[in-house]
């Protein structure tokens, strides 16, 4: 699914060159629950970014599912991302004037796909992740693990192959964290690849792959022989 190849990252600040990745190597296998785990300032958070998309590499190769992604041009990339992403945030990045069904099934709206069938979409969405009880209701009037379930149909609307995750337990209480993990854990099983980038070494072992970064480089990568079914929930 996806496979990035000698990935280097330089921003410059001022006069100065600041290498946030230096060249980074791994493969993770569609189907598979990964990990991203790392301290602050390790290069989780621009790594995130160019795997969504929403930056591109100084250097290096990074193919999705197949693709060189690395060579597309903006449009085509925001077209293969529309289609083959879904992001969840851990801010959850709702739109407060709008309600959860609404929420949802905004990213349909840039596929031009009728209203009708964008709500009975979201709905189903919703459903999944257990809050067609809350259709109707705003931001605001949710709790921070429902905001996140919300942030979570919404990934899901386009049925993409690839979820990624930005630490979506980091905002939450610790029971709230579990279920969260434990419903990506489900949609992995369901047969989404379910990448999570995160700090906590407890969310980390609910992983089948942990790739570990430190001061922008991989210095570890591993695979558990574990089926996804076997992963401690």
């Amino acid at each position: 699914m996806i496979r990035v190849e000698s990935l280097t990252k330089d921003y410059l600040l001022g006069s100065e060159t600041f290498r946030a990745l230096h060249t980074v190597s791994f493969e993770i296998p569609n189907g598979m629950l990964a990990a991203i785990v790392g301290q602050s300032g390790s290069g989780k958070s621009t790594l995130l970014n160019i795997l969504g998309g929403l930056d591109r590499p100084t250097v290096g190769q990074y193919w999705l599912n197949g693709t060189d992604v690395s060579q597309l041009n903006r449009d085509a990339w925001a077209h293969e991302r529309n289609h083959t992403l879904g992001f969840v945030f851990q801010s959850f990045q709702l739109i407060p004037t709008l309600t959860a069904w609404d929420n949802v099934a905004l990213p349909l709206v840039y596929r031009r796909i009728p209203l009708k069938e964008r709500r009975l979409r979201a709905r189903q969405a919703l459903n999944d992740v257990g809050l067609e009880h809350r259709l109707g209701h705003k931001p605001a009037q949710l709790s921070g693990g429902q905001q996140q379930r919300v942030a979570i149909a919404r990934a899901l609307i386009g049925d993409p192959p690839l979820l990624l995750a930005d630490e979506p337990t980091g905002n939450l209480d610790t029971q709230t964290g579990e279920e969260i993990i434990a419903l990506l854990q489900n949609l992995n099983q369901r047969g989404h690849t379910v990448v999570i980038v995160t700090h906590s070494p407890d969310v980390a072992a609910r992983c089948r792959q942990i790739i570990q970064l430190r001061d922008g480089r991989v210095v570890s990568n591993q695979i558990s022989e574990k089926s996804a079914s076997e992963v401690p929930s």
